[in-house]
């Protein structure tokens, strides 16, 4: 059972048992926006629930993390609810312009920034990671992706009608921050190994060529086998500023909560601790954190997030 605690302004939930197989996703942060309705939370979560079968069943038929989080990644990036794949977020010029980064917890990275034509831009940081010495691509063409096996599709495949109306309404009124749904992935396979994955379309109404936190390892996601796998969403700038990322895996090694102490902080701790240091940088959102050994942990400072798990010990989905 999901067992829930809060610190001020931050909200923190914990998922599964010290060890063993478990998955952590996370759809988007922020406020609910003008557009909600009991329709819309019903399909987000039924597509938090696909993804997590997804995942999910790789990691019982023993697959390494790595592919766990991808799986679910993919389901996500395809449901037009969330901000990512088909449903992005569209610049101030129309299109979508995505970002996606994967980690393992060997400290191997992929990431791609500004990619339009990768149907899934998950496969494309995956690629970065498998088949090139480099750590970030921006901008890859399609002759690009599609020589690194990536399926490709034309730009106006992510562009939807809800999208659309988000620009305009955006460029109408002006840039208020809405939540629709960056989405994230965290899981430990029953080796103990643990990564991470995140993939976005970023904010809409963004300056052609913005990046956020996203494919930046240490800011939006980030995996190291010693501390924890962690993905984060909201307001990317103030996570860059903040290397949110990062330094829950640092609070985790070196003394993790909101105070310095000699103990290594425990997740839940150190998760506050950076999203109280993303509220200092005018931020808001969540992360989901799957430790070397421990439970995981779900911890936002908006008004919801997106999210789900699962594991051996039972599931929790909320939208």
């Amino acid at each position: 059972m999901t067992q829930t605690t809060s610190t001020p302004h931050v909200v923190r939930e914990f998922a599964g048992s010290e060890d063993g197989i478990l998955l952590v996703i996370h759809a988007g942060a922020g406020n609910r926006g003008k557009h909600d309705s009991p329709e819309r939370r019903a399909q987000a979560e039924q597509d938090l629930r696909r993804a997590l079968e997804a995942g999910y069943t790789l990691l019982e038929q023993g697959a390494p993390a790595q592919d766990a989080v991808c799986a679910a990644i993919r389901v996500m990036e395809d449901a037009p609810e969330f901000n990512a794949g088909r449903g992005a977020a569209l610049t101030s010029t129309g299109l979508a312009q995505m970002d996606a980064c994967l980690m393992t917890d060997d400290g191997e990275v992929g990431a791609v920034a500004g990619v339009t034509t990768a149907r899934n831009p998950i496969d494309a940081a995956r690629a970065v990671k498998e088949q090139t010495k480099h750590v970030l691509f921006a901008v890859p063409d399609t002759a690009q992706l599609e020589s690194w096996g990536v399926a490709t599709c034309e730009p106006d495949y992510f562009i939807t009608p809800d999208r659309q109306r988000s620009l305009a309404e955006a460029q109408a009124d002006g840039d208020e921050w809405e939540k629709h749904g960056t989405i994230g992935a965290v899981a430990r396979d029953a080796e103990g190994h643990i990564a991470a994955a995140t993939s976005t379309g970023g904010i809409t109404n963004q300056l052609p060529g913005r990046v956020g936190d996203t494919p930046l390892p240490g800011c939006g996601t980030y995996a190291n086998g010693e501390s924890a796998a962690v993905s984060c969403t909201g307001i990317g700038e103030a996570f860059i500023k903040a290397t949110a990322a990062r330094q829950v895996a640092d609070r985790i090694n070196y003394g993790g909560g909101r105070k310095p102490g000699p103990a290594a902080g425990p997740p839940a701790e150190g998760a506050a601790a950076a999203l109280d240091d993303v509220a200092a940088h005018h931020g808001e959102g969540g992360m989901i954190v799957i430790p070397a050994h421990g439970r995981g942990v779900l911890a936002f400072n908006s008004e919801m997030m997106n999210r789900g798990w699962r594991s051996p010990d039972g599931e929790s989905v909320q939208s």
